[in-house]
């Protein structure tokens, strides 16, 4: 699956690889015809149009007369798809074509074509970060049920809405892992290096000159990087079916803690560029991924909110809890820009269904903004997540279907029913808030 289709006719195929090593720099996936396909050819497939979700145009005399541009064209208009319009020459639009540049966000590449590429790109570029969010699960507390949130409330989601998630194991004690996997499974994956560590480092799944990045804490893998492909890193927990959508995992493991002790920070930067790139390349096949992170202020922290566009902050209802938001609000304003600061969301997890939580009631009030420095009363879920044992996290034993001790899968009794309208309103909220702005 792509994220963007261009549109272009074989006489303009310099400018399509142009703009197509454009999006190549910017880690968008993009797919079109080759200058050697028969635009003629009645049968030829629309499936990579209906699977974009843009459409660009390359827009010049030549792709004005070409039949196959135009049913392109026509196929994403009909299914209100974005599309864009880079015009390559002042060819006069008549008919059809005129209305139909009329309704498209065009740009005029006659005199500058580097820049209005440059914009353009850009352009699709937001739309694909916001076609697939990626929200971690924050707070520089231990305790709070970070784990505990990402895999019962995003699995329910999962179930629920058929959605495309990836769980990705930021925390070096990966208890996330060896709650879906057993501890034989992790073992292996990491073995293999097709883990957490290769999404920042080469590796034996990319390279066949360097050894497993986790056998040297003492230096960096610094070559050439290929992101790995993501049928080799993710364990998939659900079978594969696009009627059920998919929730993958990509195992952590103990070795990420190297990076708290690597001091060249020319490495470290080129470990988070890795990552982001393996995440841009991994946006494609997801609706949504989700990052289980650890508690304390670390490298990992700060290229963690480097990728994120969500955090998504579990709390208790005491202020303990409170004291990790501040931290994290005092370590998004001093590592990230206004413009690029993730939205937060704050979840108050394992309250106590048997009494009326004062604790809770003075939050939402708003007494405690001032103390954690931003709008916490705003930033907070309406929806709570109770206490209950079915939401305990416990090591997967062999041959078990990884979900299936989800709460969502798992929860029997008097109180199944109520925990699962529970689990549905909590990931409605969060998924609502996940929707891009309409402003």
């Amino acid at each position: 699956m792509s994220h963007v289709f261009i549109s272009s006719d074989a006489a303009d195929v310099d400018t399509l690889f142009f703009v197509h090593e454009a999006f190549r720099r910017l880690n968008v996936s993009d797919v079109f015809r080759g200058p050697d396909e028969d635009d003629k050819d009645p049968l030829f497939s629309l499936t990579p149009v209906m699977e974009a979700s843009a459409v660009l145009i390359l827009f010049s005399k030549a792709a004005m007369k070409s039949k196959r541009v135009r049913t392109e064209v026509e196929l994403a208009l009909e299914l209100n798809k974005p599309v864009f319009c880079l015009r390559l020459d002042n060819t006069r639009t008549t008919g059809w074509w005129a209305k139909a540049l009329d309704a498209i966000e065009t740009r005029d590449a006659t005199q500058n074509l580097e820049a209005a590429v440059e914009a353009c790109t850009g352009e699709i570029r937001s739309i694909y970060e916001k076609r697939c969010p990626v929200v971690s699960v924050m707070n520089l507390k231990g305790g709070v049920g970070k784990t505990t949130v990402t895999a019962q409330v995003f699995g329910h989601m999962q179930k629920e809405r058929k959605t495309r998630i990836l769980l990705i194991d930021f925390d070096p004690q990966f208890n996330l892992s060896q709650f879906f996997l057993t501890r034989d499974e992790t073992d292996a994956r990491v073995e293999a290096d097709r883990s957490v560590l290769a999404m920042f480092e080469p590796n034996q799944l990319t390279s066949s000159v360097h050894a497993s990045p986790a056998l040297d804490w003492t230096r960096f893998n610094d070559g050439i990087f290929h992101p790995p492909a993501r049928t080799d890193l993710v364990a998939s927990l659900i079978p594969s079916s696009s009627l059920s959508g998919a929730l993958d995992l990509v195992c952590g493991q103990f070795e990420l803690t190297k990076y708290a002790f690597l001091e060249d920070r020319a490495s470290l930067g080129l470990a988070a560029n890795n990552l982001k790139q393996t995440l841009d390349g991994f946006r494609k096949d997801y609706d949504l991924i989700v990052i289980d992170t650890n508690p304390s202020a670390s490298f990992l922290t700060q290229v963690t909110l480097d990728v994120t566009d969500h955090v998504l902050a579990p709390v208790l209802a005491n202020e303990f809890s409170l004291r990790g938001l501040r931290l994290l609000d005092m370590i998004l304003k001093r590592f990230t820009k206004d413009e690029h600061r993730p939205d937060v969301h704050v979840l108050f997890n394992g309250v106590p269904k048997s009494q009326q939580n004062a604790f809770e009631r003075d939050a939402r009030d708003g007494l405690f903004d001032a103390g954690v420095g931003f709008e916490l009363s705003k930033a907070l879920l309406s929806e709570t997540l109770y206490q209950s044992a079915y939401l305990d996290l416990k090591a997967t034993a062999p041959d078990e279907d990884p979900t299936s001790r989800l709460a969502t899968n798992s929860a029997r009794g008097p109180f199944a029913l109520d925990l699962r309208r529970r689990l549905s309103a909590v990931s409605l909220e969060v998924f609502e808030r996940l929707q891009p702005s309409q402003s």
